[in-house]
């Protein structure tokens, strides 16, 4: 247990780790993209449209970007594709929906674009339904 905190050690918990950032960040996520769902189920049609696609289009990849693939990078399913809808929909949020604002506004955005990305560069981790679907069988 405490060779964990010696510089030189061996020691590495680093399914252990990706598997806390993949659940973590999207959990952090879908609490603004719960409200999302229920505001599109509900109809509203008052929804910002920075892609210039339709009002009620936009808050469709909005509950995407914010409720289907934080589902599918926690379970870890198709990880990668899912963390790349993110880093679209946090670079939308970023510098579309916030663009002309100060570093401020966007912090948010970039805050949830880093674990997105570091998550998108390591893959999903042994701990993963990716792992378990699709890892080599050796017989």
């Amino acid at each position: 247990m405490f060779d964990f905190f010696k510089p030189n050690s061996k020691v590495a918990y680093t399914d252990w780790g990706v598997l806390v950032l993949r659940v973590c960040v999207p959990l952090l996520l879908l609490t603004h993209g719960y409200d999302k769902l229920l505001s599109f189920l509900n109809g509203a049609t008052d929804f910002p449209d920075p892609l210039h696609v339709g009002a009620q289009v936009s808050h469709a990849l909005a509950v995407v970007g914010e409720v289907i693939a934080p589902i599918l990078v926690m379970l870890g399913l198709w990880t990668r594709v899912a963390c790349l809808v993110e880093i679209i929909h946090f670079l939308v949020v970023a510098f579309m929906m916030h663009a002309g604002e100060p570093l401020s506004e966007k912090e948010h955005a970039l805050l949830f674009l880093i674990p997105y990305t570091t998550i998108l560069l390591i893959g999903a981790g042994k701990y993963s339904l990716d792992t378990s679907l699709y890892q080599k069988r050796r017989f």
